[in-house]
């Protein structure tokens, strides 16, 4: 073998259709490549739009709960300020009734009216 000889490639159809073919595969080879990372990138836009949704609505989720938890309380004293309410109102209503209020004074302060002797008995 000569230490200068060259190698030639042959310009045949045979040569010019494999190196097509090779071409091809090269450039379908660099789609899948590409298409295969264009979809890794929208699933991970997916999953982190999934994500931030999830979030949102889970954070709403326990934002409602704890409104809902104080609405409840609210609504409980609201409830019981209503029957403390309508409790005074009877008081006063009683208050402006003078036999009550004569019994009352009577009772507590043991007034007495013209005559009358009051004797107080232990309660057992």
């Amino acid at each position: 073998m000569a230490t200068g000889q060259k190698i030639r490639t042959l310009d045949n159809s045979f040569y010019r259709a494999n190196e097509e073919r090779k071409k091809q595969n090269d450039y379908q080879k660099k789609v899948k490549r590409i298409r295969k990372i264009r979809f890794k990138i929208i699933i991970l836009i997916f999953c982190i739009v999934v994500i931030f949704f999830g979030y949102q609505i889970l954070n709403t989720k326990i934002l409602t709960a704890n409104l809902n938890r104080q609405i409840n309380t609210s609504q409980k004293k609201l409830d019981d300020v209503k029957i403390q309410q309508s409790d005074l109102k009877e008081k006063v209503k009683q208050l402006n009734d003078k036999n009550y209020l004569e019994k009352i004074i009577r009772e507590k302060y043991y007034y007495s009216k013209d005559g009358e002797t009051i004797y107080s008995l232990p309660i057992k």
